[in-house]
């Protein structure tokens, strides 16, 4: 699987994310040049009037800074990143090691997602996934995983895969002994509350594969998903 990076707290000024969330794209945009912008698309849809895809890598630095303080402010994890500077950190290396998606509303990045090849591009990670909170519940999440998915496609994938964690005791998952029964609690996860970003993603079809008891700490572990690339799975 591809390496995680640890996530060091640190504190943010206010007046700091404001800014950079605020941060013009810029007149300095490079060519694309890139596979992944030659097949992204307007993604309107719901409310989405106005919204393109576009290669995330091929925007000029401050539509990347923007991508690390969606990381910072509005990815759904209590232990994701707080430290802006990780986080720009995480956005360089999924561009520089995969690919990047960006959603945006003319200067605006509402979301982005990335991927990240693993068992030499046959199986490709969503990683991460990122919503502005005030623009979710709209389709953007949805059509993002979907441009996702056409982009590893093209690049040779099998499988897609992806981790979402449990590190806040929403599921059934979490704070028990998972090694009693692994198949058994796989077989029998539900999230009460119906928020965890599983449920999301099975929607979409995506299938729990596996999990990692105590990833994240005790009780607090890390949920894999996969689906085939394709419809039609190769033949033996």
């Amino acid at each position: 699987m591809a390496h995680r990076i640890v996530r060091r707290r640190f504190s943010v000024s206010a007046g700091e994310l404001a800014r950079l969330r605020r941060s013009p794209r810029g007149s300095d945009r490079r060519p694309s040049g890139s596979t992944v912008a030659a097949r992204t698309a307007p993604a309107g849809g719901s409310g989405n009037h106005g919204m393109n895809f576009t290669d995330l890598g091929a925007e000029p630095p401050p539509v990347r800074q923007q991508a690390a303080v969606l990381l910072v402010e509005d990815f759904d994890n209590p232990g994701g990143w707080l430290n802006l500077e990780a986080a720009a950190a995480e956005v360089e290396r999924v561009i520089r090691t995969g690919f990047a998606i960006a959603a945006l509303e003319d200067t605006l990045l509402l979301g982005w997602i990335g991927g990240l090849p693993e068992y030499e591009g046959r199986v490709w990670e969503l990683h991460p996934l990122v919503v502005r909170r005030d623009r979710r519940r709209r389709g953007i999440g949805r059509a993002l995983v979907g441009a996702f998915e056409t982009e590893a496609r093209h690049r040779g994938a099998v499988t897609l895969t992806l981790g979402t964690d449990d590190d806040g005791g929403q599921t059934s998952l979490a704070g028990v002994d998972l090694y009693d029964d692994i198949p058994g609690h796989l077989a029998a996860l539900h999230d009460p509350k119906g928020n965890h970003p599983f449920l999301f993603y099975r929607r979409l079809g995506y299938v729990v594969t596996g999990i990692l008891p105590d990833a994240n700490g005790p009780g607090r572990p890390d949920i894999y998903l996969s689906k085939p690339a394709s419809p039609s799975r190769p033949e033996e």
